[in-house]
């Protein structure tokens, strides 16, 4: 989707930094290529409460009360009201300048903008020592866009299934190097687990686990998913084979934005099929999660063809139709905050 974001954004701020523009918009990532995860929609309390939670406290690290946090992104809402497309990277840029935290995306600590006199917040919830002398100068915010300095958009809100759109942060910031060395170190955390999973002594903590889960009720059965996968969440597609309670269990991880099963998945399946076969009463249900990031249209949509990819590829192993049962979960989303764990297929036997 082409968009001129730098403009977007300079419709509120004439003086709108292009390095921070252009940093935000890196951030949101893949969501700005689909149109309704691009713009935010002030009216759904569950995007904004996703703006609050995954830009405001994740992103910025701010500590602000959520009453606080929520005026303030309802003061960009009445500010951008007149503007049919409230452009996400607009949308960050103005939240980000009025607690003062352009530097996080590389500019320069500017005061807050004139967004407390809107919301009602004062001096207590600016963040940084600068906001307090700026909030005491701004004038109200008027039906036109003020001349105050503001940048851009954000990241698109999540919803059901599969997540389809990654907020990725590849923004910049003086500590960027500290993001890429705790990456390193976590992909050798993983390698070594990957390692470990391939000897039958990886095998025992999982199954402890995996114990605890099978009396737990249905608080357990939920995070199955992740008890099977502690030692091998693959990076991406993949699948992972587990026992639970004596029975066996896959969990089918996707690409963002992909529906593909991987062609592991038929060896991994074999210990199933035997399981039903000494077991014809048995049957499998077959349940797709998501990660909260991306459209929740898009993403259930991709949730429910994963699911059906399942349920095909588990018949050409030659388990029957009539034993999986495609069934949605009462919670889809998972807020865990691992989104490559998040993009999963449970397959569990019932």
């Amino acid at each position: 989707m082409a968009e001129d974001w730098l403009a977007d954004v300079r419709k509120y701020v004439a003086d709108a930094d292009e390095t921070v523009v252009k940093a935000i918009v890196r951030y949101c990532g893949i969501a700005l290529q689909n149109r309704d995860s691009s713009l935010v929609a002030f009216s759904d309390t569950k995007e904004t409460g996703r703006v609050r939670e995954n830009f405001l406290k994740k992103k910025l690290g701010l500590t602000n009360s959520d009453a606080e946090l929520d005026s303030a992104i309802a003061a960009v809402g009445d500010r951008m009201k007149e503007d049919r497309t409230k452009n996400r990277v607009t949308v960050y840029y103005l939240l980000a300048e009025h607690f003062g935290l352009l530097s996080v995306f590389g500019g320069s600590s500017a005061s807050a903008a004139p967004l407390a006199a809107v919301a009602g917040l004062g001096a207590a919830g600016v963040a940084g020592t600068a906001a307090t002398a700026a909030a005491a100068e701004l004038e109200p915010v008027v039906a036109t866009p003020p001349p105050a300095p503001e940048l851009a958009p954000a990241a698109a809100a999540p919803a059901y299934a599969a997540s389809t759109y990654e907020d990725e942060d590849t923004g910049g910031g003086g500590l960027g190097w500290l993001k890429w060395l705790l990456l390193a170190a976590l992909l050798a955390l993983l390698l070594f687990f990957l390692m470990r999973s391939c000897s039958p002594e990886a095998t025992a903590p999982v199954d402890d686990r995996m114990t605890t889960e099978a009396t737990g009720g249905e608080d357990a059965d939920a995070s199955a998913g992740d008890a099977a996968a502690t030692a091998a969440i693959p990076e991406g597609a993949g699948v992972v084979a587990a026992d639970v309670a004596g029975r066996p269990k896959l969990t089918v991880y996707f690409d963002s934005g992909k529906s593909d099963v991987t062609n592991d998945l038929a060896a991994a399946a074999t210990k199933v099929k035997a399981y039903l076969d000494a077991n014809p009463t048995a049957k499998l249900a077959v349940s797709g999660y998501n990660d909260p990031t991306g459209n929740a249209t898009v993403n259930a949509e991709i949730s429910k063809k994963r699911a059906q990819g399942v349920g095909k590829a588990l018949e050409a192993v030659g388990i029957p139709a009539t034993a999986i049962d495609l069934v949605k979960p009462s919670d889809t989303t998972d807020m865990s905050g691992d989104n490559t764990a998040a993009r999963r297929v449970e397959v569990t036997v019932q």
